[in-house]
């Protein structure tokens, strides 16, 4: 079932359908599950948070954004009690940005539903093609320098 993109379609318009697919299932997938309220910019402090704390700079760092940008969200998950910020005890000039118990169940969900797309992903392309896929955006991630170098937060191991 494989289509052909029209030859006019530009690769980073491909992936940023691709993207926003994927943005919109992730979503349908929360909102199955009655989490509601965040919006898909919060993912930049979400998905970036170590459970113990991570500092806005390293945050800004992994979600490939401005310090006054990633202050401007974390602002807003404190309002809504997704975050609260913390001294560093390493550092006593520093602040944390903290997960509270509401965003670590969020990071949970967030596991579970892109299991969920990886697994439809997988179903629609097969297992060598969907290596092959996931190997080749890795690839162009490395070229590009876009975030492949900062890695994404270890998290706790999810039975959900």
């Amino acid at each position: 079932m494989s289509q052909e993109p029209p030859p006019d379609t530009s690769t980073g318009t491909l992936l940023l359908h691709a993207f926003q697919g994927f943005q919109r299932l992730l979503f349908e997938g929360y909102q199955d599950r009655g989490q509601v309220g965040l919006r898909p910019k919060h993912g930049a402090v979400i998905a970036n948070l170590d459970a113990e704390g991570t500092r806005p700079s390293v945050l800004a760092a992994r979600a490939g954004i401005t310090k006054p940008a990633m202050g401007e969200l974390i602002d807003e998950l404190e309002t809504a009690g997704f975050v609260r910020r913390a001294p560093d005890p390493t550092d006593r000039r520093a602040k944390l940005v903290v997960p509270t118990e509401r965003a670590l169940a969020r990071q949970a969900v967030a596991r579970q539903v892109m299991r969920e797309i990886e697994e439809v992903y997988l179903g629609r392309l097969g297992p060598r093609a969907y290596k092959s896929f996931r190997r080749r955006l890795a690839d162009l991630v490395a070229l590009t320098g876009s975030g492949w170098e900062v890695a994404q937060p270890p998290h706790r191991n999810d039975a959900a």
